[in-house]
């Protein structure tokens, strides 16, 4: 059975049973009920949970508790190290003196190499060494400025049994320090990630005493955890 098409201006025209459009005329969904309209641009879909606030307009909405925004995973703070106690630890007393203390200060530096007097094991951070450098060339700087005046500035006999005693104490010192001084140089070595051999290099005339500084400023490095002790 073939209907006849319809007139959409007639008013007397009848429904297509099939429930067809018919040419000119607007589809109708659903008729009878309620047409929900479409949501604007860049407002979220979907409605929120119980208890949850729906984000304001054109933010992103809020990552669930325990989860970083964006889903990456949470990054380490500026200054901090990666590497855990594996590698470089963090600044401060690692309270032990099997580790390197990072961030030392000036008396600790100096207090930490008699400690550590004729250890070749382990590693130490740059304060570590470069305070008790300081250390060592401000006394060292004390007693011969002594010296000089002894001998020179006051003369004389109370003068020379001064300055003979001033540069006993020099030399003194000079011994005590010669094993800590070369066993702080080893472990800065192991925490920049060289042997200890290394410290032969500075023997060979101009160019390897510079080499041996520039060893000595490096970076530390994971990789000198090697030298620590009991590993």
């Amino acid at each position: 059975m073939t209907y006849p098409p319809q007139n959409p201006g007639d008013p007397n025209a009848q429904p297509d049973p099939f429930g067809q459009t018919q040419f000119g005329q607007t589809p109708n969904f659903d008729k009878g009920q309620p047409q929900t309209p479409p949501p604007a641009y860049g407002a979220p879909q979907g409605q929120p949970q119980y208890g949850q606030q729906p984000p304001a307009y054109g933010q992103p909405p809020q990552p669930e508790f325990g989860q970083q925004p964006g889903g990456y995973a949470p990054q380490p703070q500026y200054g901090q190290s990666p590497y855990g106690a594996a590698g470089v630890p963090q600044s401060g007393d690692p309270g032990t003196l099997n580790l390197p203390w990072y961030g030392i200060g000036f008396a600790d530096a100096a207090r930490r190499v008699f400690q550590k007097y004729a250890r070749f094991d382990g590693r130490a951070s740059r304060g570590e060494y470069w305070w008790w450098v300081l250390a060592n060339f401000a006394v060292v700087a004390v007693l011969y400025i002594l010296v000089l005046i002894g001998i020179v500035g006051i003369g004389g006999t109370v003068g020379d049994a001064l300055g003979g005693i001033v540069a006993l104490l020099l030399l003194v010192w000079s011994l005590g320090v010669l094993v800590p001084t070369i066993a702080v140089a080893v472990r800065r070595l192991h925490d920049a990630g060289y042997s200890g051999w290394m410290y032969l290099i500075g023997f060979v005339p101009v160019v390897g005493g510079i080499a041996l500084i520039v060893f000595l400023c490096m970076d530390s490095k994971p990789e000198g955890a090697r030298f620590d002790e009991n590993r």
